[in-house]
């Protein structure tokens, strides 16, 4: 299995809007990372097991907007999925967010 770490910046919806119902610590493993990337008129799509520390060491709060966060998945999909520039959603049993890669930590 292939290890990847990514710094994303990610937005939280508030509670109001479906988000999460209350924050989570600044490492945690309760979110899933919904990847998608476009070829053509086909968009894959990809679920990742995701351990998500913020860099503020600060929790992540319901309504949070740009938080820069690393990410670390254990998959062999992880390089074709969280390049540079792509896009994904967060889910904790629906959709709470979403986020974008800035950058591959090596």
């Amino acid at each position: 299995m292939t290890r990847m770490k990514v710094r994303a910046l990610i937005t939280l919806l508030p509670s109001e809007k479906g988000g999460l119902p209350h924050a989570l610590p600044h490492r945690t493993q309760s979110l899933t990372v919904s990847a998608h990337y476009r070829e053509g008129d086909v968009i894959h799509r990809w679920p990742f097991a995701a351990a998500i520390t913020t860099d503020d060491w600060k929790p992540l709060s319901p309504g949070d907007e740009d938080h820069i966060v690393t990410i670390l998945v254990i998959d062999d999909k992880a390089a074709e999925y969280l390049r540079p520039g792509e896009c994904f959603d967060l889910w904790c049993g629906h959709n709470v967010g979403s986020g974008i890669v800035s950058r591959r930590v090596f």
